[in-house]
């Protein structure tokens, strides 16, 4: 019987030019041209099981440094945020960077990578690596996914080269719009201490509150998907209020996802903490939508290195990452599918 291995295809779909990378137990699209968004994310029995979500309403199209992410961009999907999420001006600390405007949700989203390497290697493994030359700051951003030949992992990897002769800051996060129901888990750490930078109304909690997983201030658990159709609905933003190793207990990996108790089915983010510190969610349970339309009913549950909503305010609490001059800085994670009775 021969060796299993991982497939890469490359397809056109949705009018987008797109790389399937495929096992038995996952299947992902990416979109080089769209900023590598990955637009599907299967798993499951005949990987039948979608994790992404997509909003119907709001096509794919190139995005402009000027444009707003979620009035023109909020397709679902997963797309990379960097230089920052929100948009912002740069303080004076930010050194010969001050005053610089960085773009809402960064400047990677919706634009076309320019460097593409796809290959299966010898040991079945397929792999995609994407690469952008940034417009704002002197760095670029390289992101290689790799899929294991025969199990429900897919490994990101990730690079970012400083092309200047001084420290050059930066945010990043990997914003997953995720398909969800009612009775599903929202697994995070437990214990881990979140702080709510926003939150509408009828929310659980208000803004500014703190608190640790998976219980609000006023007792309400947050790790269960509620119905919006018999709940009122809301929307609201947790950020990671320390890094990971608050809730690790030495361990050397968090573990994040999204649960479905009903098939049994898992989508885990396993990060370690001293490269992925933080974890931010984005909780819109029929409370919000950018387009000014029906609310819609998703989560984005988001990886990061950077806990604001802006470049802006770590500059200012001293606490942004920074990459050295003519130098790199790597981190990675590992996404992990789990069905029951698929071995």
């Amino acid at each position: 019987m021969a060796n299993p291995t991982a497939t890469i295809e490359h397809l056109k779909g949705e009018g987008l030019s797109v790389f399937r990378l495929k096992n038995r137990f996952l299947s992902l699209d990416i979109a080089p041209d769209l900023g590598g968004k990955i637009i599907s994310l299967r798993s499951g029995q005949a990987l039948q099981t979608e994790w992404l979500w997509k909003n119907e309403r709001t096509p794919y199209q190139p995005a402009q440094l000027d444009h707003s992410y979620t009035r023109q961009h909020d397709t679902g999907g997963i797309d990379e945020c960097f230089p920052s999420v929100d948009a912002c001006e740069l303080p004076a600390n930010a050194g010969d960077r001050a005053g610089l405007t960085l773009p809402d949700h960064g400047e990677l989203y919706g634009r076309p990578w320019t460097h593409q390497e796809s290959a299966v290697h010898s040991d079945g493994t397929a792999t995609l690596t994407l690469r952008q030359l940034c417009q704002t700051l002197p760095l670029t951003f390289e992101r290689r996914l790799l899929l294991a030949p025969d199990s429900g992992t897919l490994r990101f990897e990730y690079r970012v080269e400083n092309l200047s002769d001084s420290p050059v800051p930066f945010s990043w996060c990997m914003h997953p719009a995720l398909a969800i129901a009612p009775g599903m888990q929202l697994r995070l750490p437990d214990h881990h201490q979140l702080y709510c930078s926003y939150a509408s109304d009828n929310a659980p909690l208000t803004t500014g509150d703190q608190f640790r997983w998976p219980l609000t201030p006023n007792g309400t658990d947050m790790s269960v998907i509620p119905d919006p159709d018999t709940d009122s609905g809301y929307a609201t933003k947790f950020l990671s209020h320390q890094d990971l190793f608050d809730c690790t207990s030495g361990n050397s990996r968090a573990i994040a996802g999204l649960e479905n108790p009903a098939t049994g089915e898992a989508l885990h983010f396993v990060l370690p903490p001293a490269e992925v510190p933080h974890i931010a969610l984005w909780l819109n349970y029929r409370g919000w939508a950018g387009d000014g339309g029906v609310p819609y009913f998703n989560l984005v549950l988001e990886p990061a290195i950077g806990n604001a909503d802006s470049l802006r305010e770590l500059l200012d609490r001293g606490t942004a990452p920074t990459v050295p001059p003519r130098a790199s800085r790597s981190w990675s994670f590992e996404v992990h599918a789990t069905t029951p009775g698929l071995c």
